[in-house]
């Protein structure tokens, strides 16, 4: 799946130079599409957060039409991948042959969801959801997730979470100081953002109808964990599954879930 996504149309003898958590991210989420049957010419499928990322092309190849949203001119000075020329040119940032005339584009904040209620059959957002404004705006965009989605269909999340030993001191701090420490805070804002194990049940599992597709696995695995690499120093060089922070361990969650 992360050859068919990375390079479309290429083969599947080709090797992968990296195999990146965020390639992860999109080719479980693909898979996960994949088993639940919305993987066909009769879906219609959203994105949030999209930006111009490699599985939106994909997308177009497997569905009837796919709708990329990101608030594209607002945040085009932070993140990369939502620069604002993928709303007039996304024929630049595909990674190989995509259907144009099955793709729209569109500014659109996640936490406002500007589409009729029961619109669609699938919605994904990747490492997104944990950058839209907190926890709650976190459990606004599930909300509007499960609005537009029609009974039946399949929201696939993607998010940061911590792992390791190390998080229990960094939130000690946080429970006797109200908040992160401010050395951490102004050095890397990512902390505050992604979730905790406990946090992602409270905010994404359990903050609508929704339910669980399959189970989901909070386990970790010890000899991934010493094979973290250092972040942000070599975080496009290598091949990873986690990241170490300061001594902050963090990764990536998928989770799978059904509107009832």
């Amino acid at each position: 799946m992360m050859r068919d996504i990375l390079y479309p149309g290429t083969g599947e003898d080709v090797k992968l130079k990296n195999r990146h958590r965020k390639h992860w991210e999109w080719a479980i989420g693909m898979l996960s599409l994949k088993k639940t049957g919305k993987l066909d010419s009769g879906s219609v499928i959203l994105g949030i957060g999209s930006g111009s990322e490699a599985p939106v092309f994909y997308l177009t190849n497997h569905a009837k039409y796919v709708f990329c949203t990101d608030l594209y001119t607002i945040t085009s000075g932070r993140w990369k991948e939502a620069d604002s020329s993928m709303l007039t040119g996304p024929e630049h940032f595909s990674p190989g042959k995509f259907n144009r005339r099955r793709l729209g584009v569109q500014v659109m904040s996640g936490t406002d969801i500007n589409f009729e209620d029961n619109t669609f059959d699938a919605v994904f957002s990747y490492s997104s959801i944990e950058h839209f404004g907190g926890k709650e705006a976190a459990v606004k965009c599930m909300k509007e997730i499960e609005r537009v989605l029609k009974p039946g269909g399949i929201a696939s999340i993607a998010t940061e979470i911590y792992a390791g030993n190390e998080l229990e001191k960094l939130y000690r701090s946080r429970e006797k100081y109200g908040r992160f420490p401010n050395h951490l805070l102004r050095r890397y804002k990512i902390f505050s953002e992604m979730f905790t194990c406990e946090e992602l049940e409270k905010y994404l599992l359990t903050s609508t109808n929704m339910k669980p597709l399959f189970p989901v696995n909070f386990s970790t695995d010890t000899d991934d964990l010493k094979g973290a690499i250092k972040y942000p120093v070599t975080r496009d060089h290598n091949t990873h599954i986690f990241l170490d922070m300061k001594g902050i361990l963090w990764g990536s969650i998928h989770i799978a879930l059904i509107k009832q």
